[in-house]
This record gives C-alpha cells, structure tokens and sequence, in this order.
C-alpha cells in the first residue's frame, strides 16, 4: 500500500509551489541540458528557492537561513547563471507563455521604454554616478516593457548616463532578442531628432514620444507610458531591488529579470498576489 503524497507546506511565501515548478523544470531543461561529465546532485529547484528568497527579502548573500542550501553554493550558481544570461532566457520563456496565456502571440510588436535611478551602496562603486535630474548617486535601471508590462530586456548603467544616449544600447540589447517590435513609446528624454532618425533606419522601428498636453500642470497619466512605471512598482516589491547592492551591473540586471520572472510565475499559476498584470 503506497501512500498518497502531500506537498509540504513551503518554508516561506517565495518558495516554488509544485506548480510552479512544473512550468520551470522542462524550462531549465532546455536552456541547461545535461551534456558531459557528472550529474548534478544539487536540486535546481531548491537552488531557485534560494534565489527568489534572496531577492524578495533583500538579505545579503552570507545572511541565507540555515534550512536552505548553503549560501557559496547558491552564489556559484546564481554567478553561472548571471554570465551565460540563463535568468534573462527564462524570463524571456516565462514571459512568451505568459502572453499566450492571455491570447497574445508570444513576442510584442509594441513597448515602451524608461529608467529608474536608484541610489548605490559601497558595493555598487563600480559604473556608479549622479543623477543630476533626481538627484541621485548610484546607477539607472533602464527597462523596455509590453504592452501589458511584461519585463522584455534591462539594462544597467551608471546613474550619470542622459536617457537619450543609453537609449542606443537599450534598444540594441532589444532587438538582439526579438525582431518583432514595430513601435516603442518613450518620454520626452528620448526626444532626440537623431535618435529617433537612428531607430527608425537601424531597426525599422518608430520610437514615439508621449508627451504631455499643453497647457497642464502637475502629475497626470499618460497615454502607454504608466504602462511601464506600473512594472517599476512591481519590480519595487523585491526588497533587493531597493538598492543597488550589486557589485557588478550585470548582477543588477539578473536581479531584475530574477523578481519579473517570479512574478509572471505566479501569474501564470493565478497564484493570489496583491497586483496583476491585465490587459489594457
């Protein structure tokens, strides 16, 4: 007589749900296949557990509670994962499911483009400035979104860096991943007579910019742009996003991709969370 199996109840709310990782597992598999040498006695899941944990709560790399893996190892494998770009791959998956969950076709023909200036820390010295606009020292997390606020590529750079020069690298690490955007909406900061002619010649692309009515004052919604400063308070939900504790920019980026791709999880297993990405 076999006994039924029952999930344990998760450690913490960031844990991988059976669900969950269902999605995840033949996503690992297919961006991380076994080819030589040993197998890997390390359990992928519980290594993400780790991870997801780490992001939401903040804490740093030595402070991991006991009950989960060691913490050098789970930093070998976040820094593996961070250099062969796999965390950007499986939100590139999550986020291609995601769509077609809601009727999409996978990639968008449409974004909108912006940047976040957050404050740095000792360990962010490196790519680091200021931010004369917000008055911030540390670096800009420049972000491309769809239409319905799936993260599609970021970019981190030092805070100095005007939007509309960043703009170029942005937008190029973009369509490395995807050919199908057609129009990307931006603020006034991207407002350059020769970057817009540099988009449009390059990659066939219209970058549009919204701009306020005339005559108005003070804070109002804009028509696609809230779209992306609406994914920015997602990300802000993960406290290792609070800060730049990174000390590479392209662990930053990894921490950004790392808190997207938990949260369109959830979405894609209608998991109850206090925000959702709905159609617009």
């Amino acid at each position: 007589m076999t006994e039924e199996y029952v999930e344990p109840p998760a450690r913490y709310p960031s844990d991988l749900s059976d669900e969950e990782w269902e999605i995840l597992k033949p996503i690992l598999e297919e961006l991380e296949p076994y080819k030589t040498g040993r197998r890997r006695k390390t359990d992928r899941r519980e290594i993400l557990n780790a991870i997801f944990y780490l992001n939401k709560t903040g804490c740093p790399w030595r402070y991991l509670p006991k009950d989960l893996l060691p913490y050098k190892l789970v930093n070998y494998y976040y820094n593996k994962w961070t250099d062969n770009r796999m965390l950007e791959k499986l939100n590139t998956a999550l986020r291609q499911r995601f769509r077609e969950k809601k009727g999409r076709k996978p990639d968008p023909t449409g974004a909108i483009i912006d940047s976040q200036s957050v404050k740095g820390t000792p360990e962010s010295f490196v790519d680091s400035g200021f931010d004369g606009g917000k008055l911030v020292k540390g670096r800009k997390r420049h972000i491309v979104v769809d239409t319905i606020g799936c993260l599609l590529v970021v970019w981190v750079h030092a805070a100095n860096v005007f939007d509309g020069k960043a703009a170029r690298q942005v937008i190029t690490n973009l369509f490395l991943i995807l050919h199908t955007v057609k129009i990307i909406w931006a603020d006034c900061g991207y407002s350059g007579v020769e970057l817009l002619d540099w988009v449009c010649l390059r990659f066939k692309c219209d970058l549009s910019v919204v701009k306020k009515k005339k005559g108005t004052q003070g804070f109002h919604v804009l028509p696609r742009r809230w779209v992306v400063e609406r994914t920015f308070a997602w990300l802000g939900r993960s406290r290792r996003l609070s800060k730049d504790y990174e000390r590479k920019p392209t662990s930053s980026e990894a921490q950004v991709y790392i808190a997207s791709g938990r949260l369109l999880l959830r979405q894609l297993c209608d998991n109850q969370i206090p925000y959702k990405m709905a159609d617009n």
